[in-house]
């Protein structure tokens, strides 16, 4: 790996750790029902942007300028978050920072990928992505403190954070060098196992972000419910709930790059680590519908952070594998956009469930992890991989039928 891609990560590791001041310290802010609208306004402008900045992105090949926009967005987004205290107030602000989320991190994505070429999809997808998980896990931790001691003061340091990560972005990272539309068209031309896959981006893409709709659904709308279940039902302790929340995202940091090179092994692929990582959190919001003694659930949590690195790593290699570097941010966008829309819906869906239900948890978590099983379904029946060179083919096709 470069000295550049070393310094990108650096930068984006900085940035992460800013990232708990959106996620804990703005919705402890709020009420429980502007934080839910909160986190759905997140999620949609989320959804909105990605598509917007990802399609410009690719047409003006400027990763880094809308990186450092969306980086910009957040920073002055925390410092606001200081100021304010009114719902709509809040709620604007969760969806200014999911603008600026959009803004910077499927253009990041693409911009490591265009970094490393010859570095393998899926070692090089664990990597960002365990910087992300370790930076968050380091933000909640530091945030914590200062927000014991300092308050709302909390928000200026996460801005702060985000600010010198921005700068380093700023001063160290550079967009890669395009080469000409046509000599990426005679490479393609050359290459029949990229022009096949190329053929299937649209096809692909779509089951792909369709399948991570219905896990988001799932995973964020159990997570909407799951402190609560764990202090009102289980009468867990703020310590023991602590520590059951930080369990993820550890499992997450320490299991990321292995869990990357399982994508590239020829024994598992793509295909296999994105099912596997949809059943892993299908069965996870399951097994809190049966567990009632809160250290228990350590084992669903180290299940669930499992999950996200499988899931991950895994559809942003397929992702790179399908494009080339005209519509790369594009497919990152579209990865994004299902797991914004599936942010946005599945806690409005969990709250509608728990209140139909007459407050029961656990009919609420076994109804949600229905919804992952669509996913899996499509991956399983529409298409298949090719393990040792990563090209798709659709199941039922004759290319299909001959391999």
């Amino acid at each position: 790996m470069n000295r550049e891609s070393k310094l990108f990560l650096i930068s984006y590791f900085i940035v992460s750790i800013g990232t708990p001041g959106q996620f804990i310290f703005a919705i402890k802010k709020a009420d429980p029902i502007t934080g839910s609208l909160m986190v759905a306004l997140y999620f949609i402008t989320s959804a909105i942007t990605s598509i917007v900045i990802s399609t410009l992105s690719d047409k003006l090949m400027k990763r880094k300028v809308f990186a450092l926009i969306g980086f910009s967005i957040v920073t002055l987004t925390f410092i606001a978050y200081y100021f304010v205290s009114a719902p709509f107030e809040l709620i604007l602000c969760s969806s200014l920072v999911g603008m600026g989320f959009a803004s910077y991190n499927p253009t990041s994505n693409a911009l490591f990928s265009e970094m490393e070429p010859t570095i393998s999809s899926g070692k090089l997808m664990s990597y960002f992505f365990v910087v992300a998980s370790a930076g968050w896990a380091v933000g909640a931790l530091l945030g914590g403190l200062v927000n014991q001691f300092f308050g709302n003061f909390v928000f200026i340091f996460t801005a702060l954070i985000t600010l010198v990560g921005l700068s380093l972005y700023l001063l160290k990272v550079s967009d890669v060098p395009y080469q000409s539309d046509e000599s990426e068209a005679n490479l393609n031309s050359n290459n029949h196992e990229t022009s096949s896959n190329l053929k299937l981006y649209p096809f692909l893409i779509a089951i792909l972000s369709i399948s991570i709709l219905t896990r988001h659904i799932c995973v964020q709308g159990g997570f909407a419910l799951f402190p609560n279940y764990l202090e009102e039902q289980l009468l867990a302790d703020p310590i023991t709930i602590s520590l059951i929340l930080t369990v993820n995202m550890t499992t997450q940091a320490l299991i990321m790059i292995p869990v990357g090179r399982l994508v590239d092994h020829k024994k598992f692929g793509r295909k296999i680590v994105l099912l596997l990582g949809i059943i892993g959190s299908n069965l996870t919001v399951f097994l809190w519908s049966l567990i009632d003694i809160p250290w228990i659930l350590i084992f669903p949590q180290m299940l669930i952070g499992f999950s996200w690195p499988a899931v991950a790593t895994a559809s942003t290699a397929l992702v790179t594998d399908i494009t080339t570097r005209r519509n790369r941010s594009q497919g990152m966008g579209w990865f994004n956009t299902g797991l914004a829309i599936g942010g946005s819906i599945g806690p409005l869906i969990s709250a509608l469930i728990f209140a139909q239900s007459g407050g029961s948890f656990s009919l609420a978590f076994q109804i949600l992890s229905l919804f992952p099983i669509v996913g899996i379904i499509l991956i399983l029946i529409t298409f298949s991989e090719n393990r040792i060179t990563h090209q798709y083919s659709l199941i039922g096709s004759k290319k299909n039928k001959i391999s």
